[in-house]
C-alpha cells in the first residue's frame, strides 16, 4: 500500500494495495488447506445407479415398469420424444427383445411373436390388465415412498394378460445379467446413459432412493448431494426457480427464471439507488479502500452513493482559495 502526499501535507493512502509478495504463499497456504480439506472431508463420489443394480434389489419394480412402459403410463411418456426416443414401449421393452432374440428362450420368442403381431388395442389392454393386477397387491398404507411389489405377489397372478408376463419377466433377467445397460449405452444417440436414465426413471427404486437422500424437489434435492453434507449451495437461486415459481420446473421457466434474476443482478442492481449502496452500508468497501488509520474522521476519498459528500468539497473548495 503506498502513500501520497497532497500540498497541504495530509497522508492520503491509494486505494490498489500493492502486496504481490504475498500472492505466491496465499497460493501454497491455499492449496494446502484444499489437499487437507479433501483429506479430511472427502468428495462426494457417490456410485452411480445401474440397471442391473435396480433389477437385482428390486426386481418387482422392474416387472411393474415394463407393464407400464407397455401400456403408456410409465414416467417415460411424459417426453416421449425426448433423445429420439418417440416410443418407451418399442425403445425400451420390443428393441432390446429383438436384439437379444438369437439367445432367448422358445417360450420368450414365442411372447415377443404373439405380442407384436397383435394388434395395438390388444397390447395396451394386456399391459393394462397386467398392471393394475400388480398394483392391487400394494399394501394399503400411506407412505412417501412408491410402493415396490414382491415377487412372490406377482407370480401369484392371474388374469388376461396374454404375452406381457413373459415379455417382462424377460426383460427382468435382461437388466439383471448387464445385458440391458450395454445394450442402451450402444444405441443412445448423445449421452452414453440417456436411455439408461429414462429406464431408471421409470423404476420405483431411483425414486425411493432420492426421497431417502432427500434429493427430491420437495426436498431442495437441487441443493444437496447423496451421502454428502456440504451441497451446491451455488445453486440456491436456481433452486427456488425450480420449486416455487410457476413453471420453473420445466425447462423454458427454468430458463426464463433464471434469465431475469441474472438481468436484474448484472443490470438494473447497479442502477437502483440504495440497493446499489448495500456494499458501502455493510462496510464492505473496507477490503477494497485503505483507510488512512492517523485520522479519526473519515477519508477524504469517502463517497456518499456515486458523488463525493459535500462537506468534502467544500474543504476542497477552501483550500484552492487559500
Amino acid at each position: 500500500m503506498s502513500k501520497i502526499k497532497d500540498k497541504s501535507e495530509s497522508t492520503k493512502f491509494s486505494i490498489v494495495r500493492h502486496g504481490f509478495w504475498k500472492y505466491p504463499i496465499l497460493m501454497i497456504v491455499l492449496l494446502i488447506t484444499v489437499i487437507v480439506m479433501g483429506i479430511w472431508v472427502g468428495s462426494p463420489n457417490w456410485p452411480r445407479a445401474t440397471i442391473k443394480n435396480s433389477a437385482q434389489m428390486e426386481p418387482g419394480g422392474t416387472i411393474w415398469a415394463v407393464s407400464q412402459e407397455l401400456d403408456g403410463a410409465s414416467v417415460s411418456y411424459t417426453d416421449p420424444y425426448a433423445y429420439g426416443m418417440k416410443n418407451p414401449a418399442q425403445r425400451l421393452v420390443i428393441g432390446p427383445l429383438e436384439s437379444a432374440k438369437w439367445f432367448l428362450s422358445q417360450k420368450q420368442r414365442q411372447a415377443l411373436s404373439t405380442y407384436i403381431n397383435a394388434p395395438m388395442t390388444k397390447r395396451i389392454e394386456w399391459a393394462k390388465n397386467y398392471d393394475k393386477a400388480i398394483q392391487k397387491t400394494f399394501p394399503v398404507s400411506k407412505s412417501d415412498y412408491t410402493p415396490v411389489p414382491k415377487m412372490s405377489n406377482i407370480s401369484m397372478l392371474r388374469g388376461n394378460f396374454g404375452p406381457v408376463p413373459v415379455i417382462a419377466d424377460t426383460i427382468l433377467k435382461l437388466a439383471q445379467n448387464g445385458y440391458l445397460e450395454t445394450y442402451f449405452q450402444g444405441i443412445s444417440p448423445g449421452n452414453t446413459f440417456e436411455y439408461t436414465n429414462i429406464w431408471l426413471y421409470d423404476r420405483p427404486y431411483m425414486l425411493n432412493t432420492a426421497i431417502r437422500n432427500g434429493l427430491t424437489d420437495d426436498q431442495w434435492g437441487m441443493i444437496k448431494e447423496r451421502g454428502f453434507a456440504p451441497g451446491p449451495w451455488y445453486l440456491i437461486i436456481p433452486a427456488v426457480a425450480h420449486v416455487l415459481l410457476p413453471a420453473g420446473s420445466t425447462g423454458p421457466g427454468f430458463i426464463f427464471w433464471n434469465s431475469l434474476f441474472a438481468i436484474f443482478a448484472l443490470v438494473l442492481f447497479p442502477l437502483i439507488p440504495g440497493l446499489r449502496n448495500i456494499p458501502k452500508y455493510i462496510g464492505l468497501y473496507k477490503l477494497i479502500y485503505a483507510v488512512d488509520p492517523k485520522k479519526s474522521k473519515r477519508s477524504e476519498f469517502s463517497m456518499k452513493g456515486d458523488h463525493y459528500d459535500d462537506n468534502i468539497r467544500k474543504e476542497h473548495k477552501k483550500k484552492k482559495n487559500l
